[in-house]
């Protein structure tokens, strides 16, 4: 059965994103959906080169993303996180409110539910397509379960997981609906080409650097110092959202009682470098903040060093 897209989003429609409020039309506007082109790969090519992003409604089959949500929420069960006697398809939290995070879990985020989205034949022939090229994956999957409040702060992507090529390609995955109240994701438009934040911030490695990832936890301050424009949309289960390493993203925080499952993953050539940290059977690999007695430099001191104070 196919799945009605929601409606476009409207012009004036407000955004809350923490302490701020955006309009629609001035200071974010709606993703680009990409669906149309998704085989043509000269022009996801030539899209992802101008905008810094490729927005594709319906990616993974709803069936599988449906699929993969469920057996997430239901590991959320057994962890006694969802309201008592709740359908776990759901997804409603209980009044502990706690955010999940499976990245190490790998019997929940290596179930074939998840594999199937993640590691899918669909997946990677969309991939190879889109570098010419037989491609890789990490082994860690970032699967999580945001609770009301939940949400990530604005970073490139170079800083976490930037070790070997940067033709390595995250791809976001919405696994429940996500409405603009639950927690989407949200990209600053051209920050894939702001030159003076890719050649400072963007060229730290967190752990090399003992340096904090984290660029700005302030909405207002990209849009109003940086000039960024904000862009999202109401996601889909199965809907994607793919960048390389220098786009700044961040969440805005869930504002319902209704868990926001997502997993995000990345890809790349499998004949260029790869980062290390995050390959390894069951669980084993590095990651970040593998020193844990490590003194991180703050993001303020560092932005004073470049200048984008």
């Amino acid at each position: 059965m196919s799945i009605a897209n929601p409606p476009p989003i409207a012009n004036g429609t407000t955004l809350p994103f923490g302490e701020h409020v955006f309009t629609f039309g001035e200071e974010v506007v709606e993703l680009t959906d990409s669906a149309s082109i998704r085989h043509d790969f000269d022009a996801l090519r030539d899209r992802l080169a101008e905008d810094g992003y490729l927005f594709i409604r319906g990616f993974h089959s709803r069936d599988k993303a449906d699929a993969a949500a469920l057996w997430t929420l239901e590991a959320i069960r057994d962890r006694g996180g969802l309201e008592p006697g709740s359908d776990p398809r759901d997804g409603i939290a209980n009044e502990t409110n706690r955010s999940f995070a499976f990245f190490r879990e790998v019997a929940i985020s290596h179930a074939p539910p998840i594999l199937d989205i993640t590691n899918g034949p669909h997946t990677f022939a969309f991939y190879e397509g889109l570098f010419g090229s037989p491609v890789l994956t990490f082994d860690k999957k970032w699967l999580r379960a945001m609770a009301r409040g939940g949400s990530n702060f604005f970073h490139y992507d170079s800083a976490y997981v930037g070790r070997g090529t940067h033709r390595r390609r995250t791809m976001w995955t919405a696994l429940t609906d996500i409405p603009l109240d639950n927690g989407p994701l949200v990209i600053c438009l051209g920050s894939h080409k702001a030159q003076r934040l890719i050649e400072t911030y963007g060229q730290i490695d967190m752990d090399r650097d003992r340096a904090d990832a984290v660029f700005s936890k302030s909405p207002d301050e990209m849009v109003r110092k940086f000039g960024f424009t904000l862009a999202t949309t109401h996601f889909q289960p199965g809907d994607v959202i793919l960048f390389g390493m220098h786009l700044m993203h961040s969440s805005i925080p869930n504002r319902t009682n209704r868990y926001r499952v997502s997993i995000d993953t990345r890809y790349q050539p499998a004949s260029e470098p790869r980062d290390d940290r995050f390959f390894g059977e069951n669980g084993s690999w590095v990651g970040n903040f593998s020193d844990k007695d490590a003194a991180y430099k703050a993001m303020e001191e560092m932005r004073r060093e470049w200048g984008l104070e």
